[in-house]
């Protein structure tokens, strides 16, 4: 284990009989004044600076929003020029606005890659759908001739057809004062505002300070250091974790598909961006994937069964396919938290649980994805484990800064996130108000030392 990527929280020990490793009991340190605001120590700022705050992602700051912020900041103009290429969705919602308007770009493209998709940046002719001019997207269509009238007429309305379409994808839905995607409206059950793109960078700093600066343990850096290569991310949210990939390997194809467009402005030339649903049937080639990523996402697939073959098939033999996803149930190993112990967290957690019952997901779902690897064909499936604090409780920096991430994200989650779940379980909103509340005081308990669990679940296509 090098001393420039130490792998913070992982056992160093063999792997038992069920192919997964777990990490080590973490030190608890002193009591902490649950008030302080010195929780966030610098340890966390830096972990969060090193992987948040850099030339293409948009800085986000760990400081507390401001109650009274609009939850649609007014446009501002776009980014300078840069060398890396523009992402075309995300130039259309330069800082997230809402509404039809189409900032002046050269053009946009829509395709049909898998399903009806806006692609982000370049794409390649064989995918290509069709073409449209921002010029024309506000013209009025007109034709002095006749006998072409038919056909201009034709031309037009599937011109505005692509453009309706343009502007749906760029549209974001809002409920309560919550911001929600558009495309597909009501799939995906958490917001994609500001507050919840911070929170998903907190987690990809959280992340790789657990998993020691490494971006995935599939063996796969001799597949992505051959140019050609093609990675396709899973819900890639704010598109963190593929524009690091692609900056990492600069001969590889990373492609990064969500519902959400929500990625920045700026991208590398080897990264693109699709807003598309990956639960649809692909039309990619068969065997295309050298690695196919998924990330804080498994919850809120409806059918994981299906979605684990699909990706089997996509996969050229020999490559890989890796899940990073938490485990929501706390534990601690000192006692301080027992299954009798009250606390407000796990009861939160189980109703979250009964919520996306209902709705149709599984907030657990990642304790079934081996089996259903090994089902689909995968082989050599393994799970790495790592146990990530609740709130700063950890003796060593580096657990502690961790664990300050994984408690700000929650609590600034708490409301968006809580939101259509227990709304599905007929709480009113009232109720879900005041249940919060406990919800918060349970997190700045700092008596118990509790974690979840991250699961690293890693397989193989057959040669």
């Amino acid at each position: 284990m090098s001393s420039h990527r130490p792998h913070l929280l992982r056992q160093s020990a063999a792997d038992d009989d069920d192919h997964s490793s777990v990490s080590s009991i973490i030190e608890p340190g002193g009591d902490m004044d649950p008030n302080s605001e010195q929780e966030l120590t610098v340890t966390a700022e830096a972990l969060y600076n090193r992987h948040v705050t850099s030339p293409r992602m948009a800085t986000r700051s760990l400081s507390p929003r401001s109650p009274t912020a609009s939850p649609s900041p007014p446009p501002q103009s776009p980014p300078s020029q840069s060398p890396h290429q523009p992402n075309l969705i995300a130039q259309m919602c330069i800082n997230h606005q809402v509404g039809p308007s189409i900032p002046n770009i050269d053009s946009i493209t829509t395709t049909s890659i898998r399903g009806s998709s806006l692609n982000t940046s370049s794409i390649s002719g064989a995918s290509m759908h069709t073409a449209v001019s921002a010029s024309n997207t506000n013209a009025t269509p007109a034709s002095s001739d006749a006998d072409s009238s038919d056909e201009s007429n034709d031309d037009d309305l599937e011109k505005h057809a692509d453009v309706s379409m343009t502007s749906s994808v760029q549209n974001h839905v809002f409920e309560s004062g919550i911001r929600y995607h558009a495309y597909r409206a009501g799939k995906y059950p958490l917001p994609n505002d500001e507050t919840e793109q911070a929170r998903d960078d907190m987690k990809h700093a959280m992340t790789l300070g657990l998993m020691g600066e490494e971006l995935f343990y599939a063996p796969v850096e001799e597949r992505l250091a051959t140019p050609g290569a093609q990675v396709l991310d899973l819900g890639t949210g704010t598109g963190i974790w593929a524009i690091e990939l692609g900056d990492r390997y600069p001969t590889s194809t990373i492609t990064g598909v969500d519902l959400s467009p929500i990625q920045p402005s700026f991208v590398p030339h080897n990264v693109s961006f699709y807003v598309d649903d990956f639960e649809e049937e692909w039309v990619d080639s068969d065997e295309k994937y050298d690695f196919i990523h998924m990330r804080y996402t498994l919850f809120a697939v409806y059918d994981p069964i299906t979605l684990v073959n699909r990706i089997y098939r996509h996969l050229k033999p020999g490559a890989y396919f890796e899940a990073q996803e938490l485990l929501y149930v706390p534990n601690s190993d000192d006692n301080t938290l027992t299954p009798s112990t009250p606390y407000a967290l796990r009861d939160y957690i189980n109703y979250m649980a009964a919520g996306l019952r209902v709705i149709g997901t599984d907030l657990h779902a990642i304790l079934s994805l081996p089996d259903i690897m090994r089902q689909a064909g995968f082989v050599d499936v393994r799970v790495i484990k790592h146990k990530v604090p609740i709130g700063p409780w950890p003796r060593d920096d580096a657990p502690k800064a961790v664990g300050s991430l994984m408690k700000k994200a929650i609590l600034e989650g708490l409301r968006g996130v809580s939101r259509k779940p227990l709304l599905a379980l007929a709480w009113q909103p009232v109720q879900i108000e005041i249940f919060l509340m406990e919800v918060r005081q349970a997190l700045m308990r700092s008596d118990l030392h509790a974690y979840f669990t991250l699961h690293v679940v890693v397989g193989k296509k057959p040669e």
